[in-house]
């Protein structure tokens, strides 16, 4: 009865004569390309932490789920303790230890079973490096890590080596040699890091095709920007010290519950913190090798709760689970450019002796789905059918409380739009489709959202009409929706926008009084579009903002900012601000830009300057299916 009531509720609320909008969503006639395509990639986001037990693998499959990392093999039944010394070359593994077939068949078995499971294999490998034989010295890391740092990617490599003889070669194509060291100071610094990622690129790729990448750094990086960035220096001098060794950068993105009574609230690095780190280490990284760096979110989702148990059964515990998975890859899924491939922070089960939540279980060990798997019910529809369609925000100068996303599919015959609310309250959103390309009538929404004492709750295709609602979707408190509208495939776009990113010519820029300058290098082009993200930080006792930016002397004012969720929480002000920049003053070579402030500063930066420049390229479907 409770979920007929619901059901009843939504579909009321969707379409309900709404007189006002309190943002709008413009969706353009134009594919919009990314990086390397145009179309949802699933095996790209749609993967989950941890090898998935045997039983469960067709339950994951069915969900269209697949594991995407497998953790800490290093120290799965002792593998690294009880690896002994080789007795022709002193403290360091006896290299024939792993060709034995049984130990082999027990430690690799359950891998060989995910990815012969049948879907392409993207697994990336992590070891957890801090779980040694006690025969090797470790007295210069607290007796966690080698002191010998070649010995210990020795052990590495020889794990590997065994991986490819039990699979006859079925790599995993990724490889992270240390989660979270900076999360463990008292056993490395970056440079014992940078050395051992360094030792280990090496060794792996004289041997093997495999992608070493790192430095998998912990949710630290939301706050990156405190002690004037004190933090970023260091993962700066690692990028220094690893560069041309390593083959992506990889790091973790988490937000958090806080509950004070009936009250919570959702915070974390998404989205403003996110975006702003992933533009500081393009930003870096463009400076330094004149390329981007292709990124790895190998956890992500949710971390931390307060104020209750986070392992007792609980629905605000599996909302926050579920809606901080959603809403990190809204944001994702808009920096397709730069990010390689995403694992979730979710389990197939996460049960162990001592460990009985199922909090960020997709199933039972029975294989009873949880309410967790609501998140890939949610983007169960979606596949390489789908591409993405151009959309903006409101240039309305505020904080957006809603994040967009558009596909279209020729196959199903139908375009469909994602939104994601950050509020706590409703969200009247306009919908304009941009010269009226389509004129959507009637559709169906699925919906998540918070309901019933605390619970989520998930609709499935609710009937709609926004005709009646004059193009106005009402969006419920919290919720992640994907509205959908038939469309032929004679209404599809005909043109693709292709973007790419331009950096400035600095990161860190001091504020000095209320300016901050830099300069942006364009090559000589036919440029559609641009927009330019301004992140920003200061002390959270200061009171500031961006007024406005010039360009090429050309002031510019159209702006609104990105979701900041920790702006409650932390000590600092990280925030990212987009603005429109006509493209008829670009020029060829140095353009200037100015952020001005609204007050002076003796404190503060701006973090990074990133142009995201469009090219339109005409083309029929047919073309644009293979983008």
């Amino acid at each position: 009865m409770t979920m007929k009531l619901t059901l009843v509720f939504l579909a009321l609320f969707l379409t309900v004569d709404c007189a006002y909008s309190d943002t709008t969503v413009t969706i353009y006639p134009q594919w919009l390309a990314q990086g390397r395509s145009v179309h949802y990639e699933t095996d790209r986001w749609n993967k989950h932490n941890g090898l998935d037990p045997e039983s469960l693998i067709p339950d994951c499959r069915r969900i269209r789920t697949d594991s995407g990392r497998w953790i800490h093999e290093d120290d799965r039944n002792r593998l690294f303790q009880d690896w002994p010394e080789d007795p022709n070359r002193g403290g360091y593994p006896d290299p024939n230890y792993l060709k034995n077939v049984t130990k082999q068949q027990e430690h690799f078995s359950g891998y060989l079973a995910n990815i012969n499971s049948g879907y392409t294999n993207e697994m990336i490998m992590m070891a957890r490096a801090h779980n040694w034989p006690t025969w090797i010295n470790q007295s210069e890391h607290d007796g966690q890590f080698p002191n010998n740092i070649d010995a210990a990617a020795e052990f590495i490599m020889l794990m590997v080596q065994g991986v490819y003889d039990y699979t006859k070669g079925k790599l995993p194509p990724y490889f992270e040699p240390i989660n979270e060291p900076d999360a463990k100071p008292n056993i490395w610094n970056f440079t014992a890091v940078a050395i051992f990622h360094k030792l280990v690129a090496d060794k792996l790729h004289a041997r093997f095709n495999i992608k070493v990448i790192g430095p998998t750094l912990d949710g630290e990086t939301g706050l990156a920007d405190r002690n004037d960035f004190s933090y970023w220096k260091k993962v700066a001098y690692f990028m220094d010290l690893t560069q041309g060794y390593l083959d992506e950068f990889s790091f973790h993105s988490y937000n958090s519950l806080i509950v004070s009574g009936k009250s919570h609230n959702l915070t974390g690095m998404n989205e403003a913190r996110l975006v702003a780190f992933v533009d500081l280490v393009e930003s870096y990284a463009s400076l330094k090798t004149g390329k981007q760096v292709p990124l790895v979110i190998s956890e992500y989702g949710r971390g931390s709760v307060t104020g209750i148990d986070p392992n007792a059964p609980s629905g605000i515990v599996h909302f926050a689970t579920i809606y901080h998975s959603n809403a990190h890859r809204f944001t994702q899924l808009s920096l397709r450019e730069y990010i390689d491939r995403t694992v979730v922070f979710l389990l197939a089960n996460e049960k162990y002796p001592g460990h009985d939540s199922l909090n960020w279980s997709l199933f039972t060990l029975e294989g009873n789905a949880t309410r967790i798997t609501d998140v890939y019910k949610f983007w169960y529809k979606f596949t390489p059918d789908y591409s993405f369609i151009r959309t903006t925000s409101q240039y309305d100068g505020e904080e957006r409380t809603v994040s967009p996303l558009v596909m279209s599919s020729s196959l199903h015959n139908e375009t469909v739009v994602l939104l994601h609310s950050y509020s706590q309250k409703t969200q009247n959103v306009q919908l304009v489709f941009q010269d009226d390309w389509i004129k959507p009538t009637t559709g169906e929404a699925t919906c998540i959202t918070i309901k019933d004492n605390w619970y989520p709750v998930m609709t499935f295709n609710t009937p709609f009409d926004i005709q009646k609602t004059k193009g106005i979707l009402e969006l419920p408190p919290e919720a992640t929706c994907h509205f959908t509208f038939k469309t032929t495939t004679d209404q599809l776009p005909t043109a693709i926008l292709n973007e790419t990113t331009y950096y400035g010519a600095d990161t860190l820029i001091p504020v000095e009084g209320n300016l901050a300058l830099t300069e942006i290098n364009l090559p000589k082009g036919q440029y559609y579009s641009a927009r330019m993200r301004v992140s920003t930080s200061w002390p959270i006792n200061v009171t500031n903002s961006v007024s406005y930016v010039t360009f090429n002397n050309r002031r510019l004012d159209s702006f609104y900012k990105l979701y900041d969720s920790d702006k409650f929480a932390q000590t600092t002000y990280w925030e990212v601000w987009e603005f429109i920049v006509p493209t008829s003053l670009f020029v060829s070579g140095a353009n200037q830009v100015q952020i001005q402030f609204s007050n002076s500063m003796t404190t503060g930066y701006v973090s990074s300057v990133a142009l995201v420049i469009g090219q339109l390229v005409k083309s029929d479907w047919t073309s644009s299916k293979r983008y």
